[in-house]
Formats: structure tokens, sequence, C-alpha cells
């Protein structure tokens, strides 16, 4: 399923999505993830000992909420079922190290830690906008809220 162009900015930034997986009590759990958009996909690089691997190797259904770090009110949910895929070679974490840190290795992980990439097959997008919004009225929102008088 296609992003549409007006919300692909999103992807190409540093932003941070909240992603939501199915606890095995049937409650929802969010956690904070950094995604790359990577061979037309969605994805994100979690470890095997988190609970969202956890959670998604037992129920595959994932929805992530991506707002614009500059611009909350401009975001994308993506709703689908998750693919897990073993990165031995660290090669999506890396990616990711060097989009939001600058660097070419991910610094954090200790010894022995496993990697696995999370590829969302996406069933539905949601790129919803501020219904009669234009860029000036959305910049005049966001320097009342932030204070940010540059906007």
């Amino acid at each position: 399923m296609d992003i549409p162009a007006t919300h692909r900015d999103i992807l190409h930034s540093k932003c941070f999505a909240h992603a939501a997986t199915l606890r095995p009590d049937g409650r929802l759990s969010v956690h904070p993830v950094t995604v790359l958009l990577r061979n037309g996909q969605v994805c994100f690089s979690t470890l095997k000992s988190r609970g969202k691997y956890r959670n998604l190797v037992r129920d595959p259904r994932l929805s992530l909420s991506i707002p614009h770090p500059e611009n909350p009110w401009h975001y994308l949910e993506l709703r689908g079922l998750a693919r897990l895929e073993d990165d031995p070679r660290r090669e999506v974490i890396d990616q990711i190290a060097r989009k939001y840190l600058g660097q070419d290795h991910y610094p954090y992980d200790a010894p022995g830690d496993e990697r696995v990439t999370v590829i969302l097959d996406i069933e539905q997008v949601w790129a919803p906008a501020i219904h009669g919004a234009t860029d000036e009225s959305l910049s005049a929102l966001r320097s009342q809220v932030y204070g940010d008088a540059s906007s």
C-alpha cells in the first residue's frame, strides 16, 4: 500500500514512531521506535529480548503512529502485519544509527544482543490533514502551541 506523497517527508525525517502491539492479556502496548523507509518498506529494529518482539511473535498485528518531528499535526498511521527478520549483520540498526545518530555503527547494544528487523506489511494507511488548514494556518498554530516565533 502506498504512502501519499504529501506524507512521505515524515519518513525521511528523524521521526519517532509509536509502535502499538498486543500484549498476552489483550491490552495494547505502545513503544517509541525509530523507523526507516528501506526498499520501499517501513521498518524498525528491536532486540529479541524486548516485549514488542515477543508480542509480535505471538500476534503480528502492528500499528505505527508517526508524527513529523516539527509538526505533530502532520502524521501517518500505518496498520498491518509485522514480518520479523533476523539481522545478525546488524545492517538495519546500523542504518538507523547513521540516520539518527550520525554514526556508522549503533553503539548501545550489549555483547550477545540479538537484533531483529520488524518490517510492516501495510494493509491500511491513514494520512490525515486538518480540515481547511493551510501551511500558513498550521505554522501559526505551531507558533501558538510551541511559542516558536520563527514559524
